[in-house]
Formats: C-alpha cells, structure tokens, sequence
C-alpha cells in the first residue's frame, strides 16, 4: 500500500511540472480496461498498451522510474478507431513505475504501481478457478485478516457467466469489462484461482522476482472454448474432431439461447483470452480435462485439440522461443460413471503430452494428494496447495533453467524377463524412491491378461522390478492404474527430497486385458479409503457385525500392517466397504473393480491370537441384493475352514471356480458367476475371538497355454520315465541272462 501511495504521488508530482501534459477535460482516448493500477508486465520484452483512439491521433506512452526519471518510451498513431503502442520492458525488479499515456499531447491515463517480473497465464475449468477462501490455507488467512505479500499480483477478470446466462461473444473481444489488477496484498485476493496464488508466490520466493499472473478459469469448461475460431479453422484434424462430436458451430449458434459459454467452440477464447493478446506471458498453468470424460471425448480427440491450443497461443501471445510453455495437471479422483480406470486413462493422455514434447510441457501428478472437499462437491478436492506449488517447481526447471526434472518421471520401457517386469523411468532427477513405506501401486499380468496386485523394489536409480508368486511368467505391469490411487508412492526425487509422484500408466496397454484396481481393504493396512459414488467421501475401509477393528502393524504377514480382529461374541461377521446400499440397490464405488471372473483364487492369511480355534464358516460373494455364491476352500474341501489357537500364521485358499449358490446347493464349476461382486462378507464362528487378518488378494487363473505346458511336461516326463525303465530291465535281462 505505501508503494502505491508514493506512485500516485510521483504521478500528481510529474502531472505538476511541465515533464508531461495535463489531463484534458474530456478525453477522447482510453486504455482498455486490462489496465490498471498495481499492474505487471513481462520483463525485458516489448510491453504494449492498447485501446481506443480517434483515427490518425498521436498515443504516446512514457515510463517513469521512482526517482522521476524518464525509463522507456513509445508512440503510435491509431487507426481504425485503435491503438496499440510500445515500448521497451526494463529488467525485472521490485521497482515500482508510473506510466503516462496522452493523445495529440494530452493526458488520458496514468498507471501507477507498475511492476517488471515474471508473467503466467492461468487457465482451466473449476479446480483452476476453485478460489483460495475455499481452501484449508485461505480459510485460515481470511479468518485471519492475512493477505498475501504485495509483490505477487493478479489479474481478474469477472465471471462470463453472470447469474446463470452465459456473455458469449462470436467474435474475439479487444476488451474485458470490469477487469482489475491487484496485488496480493489486496482483499480480493481470497476470491482468485487457489492453484494460481499458490504457483505464484513459490515462484516468486524462488526467482526473487515480481511475479503476476492472469486468471481466466471457468467451471465446467471443456477444451473446445479455449481455442479461437481462426485456428480451429486452420486445423482439419480439430475441425473434424468437432463436426463428428456434432459440436462445429457457425455464427447461428449465437443467436440461440442454448449457446453455452462453458461447453460451445471459441466462447472463451473470444471472451477471455482475446482481450489478454497485447500480453506477454510466459507460460500457461493449465488444469482442464474433466468435462471431456463426462462428454466421451475420445482421447485422440484431446490430444489434437491441446496440440492446436498451445500452437495457437504460442502464435497469438507472440512467444518467439519455441513453443509457449505449459505445465498441466493430472486429474483428480471422481466418479465420472465410467468405471475405475476412466481417470487414469485420461490422465495418461497428460504423460503423452508432456513425452511428445518436454521441451515445452510439464506435467504435474496429484493421485497422492487428499481428496476431502467441501460445499464444492467431490470434483472439487480442497486441497491445492500442493497442486500450485508443483506447478510452480516445473516451471523453475522448464522455463527458468533449474537442473531438476521438468516433469513427472515416466516409464519409458518395460521388459520382461526372469519372473518379473522391470520398468524403466525416464526424470527421475537424483533417483526413484518409494515414500511412505511398503511398495504400493503395481500390478502384473500373464499372457492372460489378467492383471493382479504385484511387489515391487528399485534395482536402480531409474529400474523398478516388478513381480507376484502368482505370476510366474508375466508378460505387463501398470503402477497407479485405479481411478483411486493414493497409496501409490513411486516418486523422482530431486537434491535429497521427494520431489514428484511417478505417472500412472499401464490402462492403456493391450497386453492388459482385466486391470486391477487398488483395494485398501486387501492389505488391511488402512482402515479408511475414499469412496467415488452419488455419496462420496472417505470411509470406513471395513463393516463389522459383532466384532471390533483395528491396524497391528508389529505383527503381520506383509506390508505395513495387518487387521486385528476382536469379537465376545461366538459369531461375528466382517465386509470391506465396497458398495452402499441406495434405494435397496447395491451401488458399488466407482473406483471399485466389481468384475472378479477373471480370477481362479482368493487367498488370505490369518492367525488366530485367542485361546481356542476360530471357524472362518465362509465367504459370501454376493451378486445381488440376496444372492451370493460361496467358493470352497481348497484347505478343508469345503467352503469353511478352522484355524487354530497356536499363534502362527495360516494360508487359506478359495477356489473361485468351485463355488456353492448360497452355500449349500449343487457346486457351480464356472468363475463367469461373479461378473458383479457387489458386497463380500467373512463369516467367522469362535467365542473370545482375536484374530489377525493380512495380505487378502485374489489370483489369475492359470493360463490354458501354462496348462498345456504342465501337460507337455509330465507327458515328456512320464515318457522319459518309461524309456529309462525300459533300459533298466533291459540291462537286468542281459546281465542274469534272462530270456
């Protein structure tokens, strides 16, 4: 604020001494509305100021120092009722400026404030836009009475959409009403995008330089109103991606009421990025990609349609080194209806991108980070600091030199070899490393296809092995391949620290047939999981009857801890959270995989730490609301088993093609029963109950051709066995001389 005070006051200094001209009574000249007070232009580069003029009048535009000293200059005459004049940027600093613009001599604007630095724009649908009150961190500074720091600023631009109707514009618009430029310092602070401010000030920290960046984000836009007409027409692929999706628009689509900002071809760029052009930023932080799993888009669709933005912005913004940056975003966990692969499959889409081109895009992951939220809904996660922040850390190294990864470490190669798959990344920085405890996130699959939860370990710096006892011969792996991925925890690590989470991938390999999806409740370490469905939120990971649960995590059979079990109760019963019961309709979680057809085995280990033994009665594997098959247990031959009171720990198997309709009828010989599994219940039986339950899975059935193999081998085996015999005797004969 005192910075500000002393320009206006070096303004009505120079404005009293014959340096410049007076202001004219009515002035018939205006800078647009971009413009303002408190303002930052992109350093050491042309800045330009535009607006309106009568044809053939003189703009001239003066820079002033703090010391009064004339900085830069520039003149213009307008034309076609316009101008647009330039001058020469200085270096970037905390320096504070004033500018004077004046028409045939004469005063019309002067801007105080001005600033020298580091340029961004910030664009996206609603979890860019999601505002910093929102968050944890701006409840907190608003509760407060904290602003930001004054040499971070903003520019913003009001909501296109007002009251529900839509300001589109067919045509690209020179100017925004009722845009405004502030510090961070402001109050209007708290209402900008929360990735934004947080991108800003640890950019700012980092370079010690004046840092702004424009916000134009919009909930619920797809990609399509982002890119200007001019270059969707320039683009045959774009242009027919849009007629086949039924959504190439001519000028007619304006006149109707059903024009939507947020969804319809070129609104947002005619409305909000147009205005911006005289601009010239840096790069673009970018998260967008929702609304196009909601509209089906198909992935190719994406890929050219991000192409053709950042050419065109490239073009548009003037950036003359290569393309104009952007770092993006992966998205968040949410039930889209599409089943719990339909975020990784489009999140993989971002690691393409940034692998086709890493000299000008980063990519950020963010499966690790909270999916809590609030009044926003479960689309919107609250948490964005982080997301800010590594936008932030990738730019430093894409666009400002720091020797550190300039995106999300990849795989570049899989090989299979030796009873495992080992992967190879591509920025890994310093080297990999898994945060957080036991290896989690991957999962391997045989020539079937049938992919199953893997181990994991580094072999190197940049190598990860891969491998499960259930797939001797596996033929693909894929690491974070649910929609819901938060215990994943391969990162690239950067000066000593954990630096980024590594890019899921994998959904998208044909060798893949059945992927698998990550199950808390397997490794009965996490006792909560957030669930995706019509109510979402984070969850018990387990529903007990009769019984209490909790995490051992001294005493386990792998991984970080195991299920203590404890009942006074002679039956109890034990469910993982898989489904909630809505209008008497199982719906299963949306990143919940309910599809078990695939798999021959269920297996777990238990150890009973009571003083008796304890009957595990059976596993109901229901398939609909009443219905519910039970494997037999290949143990015991039935679908029970007893585990006694001796303290170890004991493998129980069941066989999921050997399975009995409510327990007690006829055995039905086929896995293809269980193609919705929507609710799993452990029946135990035991007075004083306590149980350690661990390292729950299921297991690919053994492949035909493995099958054949087996054959082919014991039927050589046998065949040998028979001619060695057959050698034997005759050696017998020959030495006692018989027949």
């Amino acid at each position: 604020m005192k910075k500000t005070v002393l320009s206006l006051l070096l303004c009505l200094s120079l404005l009293l001494t014959a340096a410049v001209p007076a202001f004219a009574a009515a002035p018939t000249a205006r800078l647009y509305n971009v413009y303002g007070h408190n303002m930052l232009f992109q350093r050491d580069t042309d800045a330009v100021l535009a607006g309106e003029a009568p044809n053939g009048s003189v703009i001239r535009a003066e820079l002033y120092n703090q010391a009064g000293a004339l900085a830069a200059e520039g003149e213009t005459t307008a034309a076609n009722g316009r101008f647009r004049v330039v001058f020469p940027a200085p270096a970037g600093s905390y320096e504070t400026y004033t500018v004077f613009v004046s028409c045939n001599g004469t005063l019309f604007a002067a801007l105080g404030g001005v600033v020298f630095g580091e340029l961004w724009l910030a664009a996206g649908q609603s979890n860019m836009e999601y505002p910093l009150y929102l968050t944890q961190e701006g409840k907190e500074m608003k509760d407060a009475g904290v602003t930001g720091p004054h040499n971070v600023y903003a520019l913003w631009l009001p909501n296109p959409q007002i009251d529900g109707v839509s300001q589109t514009r067919y045509l690209p618009q020179t100017d925004a009403v009722g845009a405004y430029w502030f510090s961070f310092d402001h109050p209007l602070v708290y209402n900008i995008s929360a990735p934004a401010y947080w991108f800003a000030i640890r950019l700012q920290q980092t370079l010690d330089m004046p840092v702004g960046v424009m916000c134009v984000p919009l909930g619920g836009s797809a990609i399509a109103p982002w890119l200007s007409r001019k270059a969707i027409d320039a683009s045959p692929k774009v242009k027919q991606h849009l007629i086949d999706t039924g959504s190439y628009y001519d000028e007619s689509r304006w006149e109707s009421p059903d024009c939507a900002m947020h969804l319809d071809m070129t609104n947002l760029y005619n409305v909000n990025v147009a205005p911006l052009l005289n601009f010239r930023p840096q790069g673009v932080i970018w998260y967008q990609g929702c609304s196009e799993i909601f509209l089906g888009r198909s992935t190719d669709y994406y890929r050219d349609c991000f192409d053709l933005l950042q050419d065109s912005y490239t073009a548009d913004f003037g950036y003359t080194r290569g393309r104009l940056p952007f770092v993006f975003t992966q998205l968040a966990c949410y039930d889209y209806g599409k089943g719990p692969f339909a975020v990784t499959a489009f999140n993989e889409v971002f690691t393409d991108l940034a692998k086709a081109d890493p000299a000008s895009r980063a990519e950020a992951t963010l499966y690790d980070l909270s999916l809590a939220f609030n009044e926003m809904g479960a689309i919107h996660p609250m948490t964005k600091k982080p997301v800010g922040e590594r936008m932030a850390l990738l730019a430093q190294s894409l666009v400002y030199g720091k020797k550190a990864p300039t995106s999300a470490a990849y795989c570049k190669q899989a090989e299979a070899k030796d009873g495992a798959v080992y992967l190879t990344f591509e920025n890994v920085g310093d080297g990999l490393r898994f945060v957080g405890g036991t290896p989690r996130g991957f999962a391997v699959c045989g020539k079937d296809g049938v992919a199953v939860e893997a181990q994991a370990e580094l072999v190197s710096a940049d190598t990860v092995r891969v491998f499960s006892p259930s797939v001797p011969a596996p033929a693909a792996a894929t690491y974070a391949a649910g929609s819901w991925s938060e215990r994943a925890n391969l990162w690239s690590c950067y000066g000593g620290d954990a630096y980024l989470p590594a890019a899921p991938f994998g959904v998208g390999n044909a060798a893949v047939k059945h992927l698998f999806a990550d199950n808390a409740w397997m490794n009965c370490e996490d006792l909560t999981f957030f669930k995706c469905t019509a109510d979402p939120g984070y969850t018990d990971a387990w529903t007990a009857d009769g019984c209490t649960v909790g995490l051992e995590t001294r005493d386990k059979a792998e991984g970080d801890g195991a299920l203590r079990v404890v009942s006074q109760r002679t039956a109890f019963t034990l469910s993982p959270h898989i489904s909630d019961k809505i209008n008497r309709e199982t719906v299963v979680f949306d990143n919940v995989d309910p599809d078990w057809s695939d798999y021959g085995t269920l297996r777990l280990q238990v150890k009973n730490c009571g003083g008796a033994p304890v009957s595990l009665n059976g596993i109901r594997l229901y398939t609909d609301e009443v219905s519910y098959l039970t494997p037999v247990c290949l143990e015991s031959g039935r679908p029970g088993a007893s585990v006694p009171a001796d303290g170890a720990w004991h493998t129980l198997t069941f066989d999921l093609n050997l399975l009995k309709l409510l327990g007690v009828a006829g055995t039905e010989k086929t896995n293809d029963k269980l193609t919705r599994v929507g609710r799993i219940q452990f029946r135990w039986e035991g007075a004083d109950a306590e149980l350690l339950l661990d390292d729950i899975c299921v297991q690919p059935e053994q492949a035909e051709e493995n099958q054949n193999e087996n054959a082919s081998f014991f039927a050589r085996l046998w065949t040998s066995l028979k001619e060695a015999l057959a050698g034997l005797c005759a050696r017998l004969r020959a030495l006692f001389h018989i027949g």
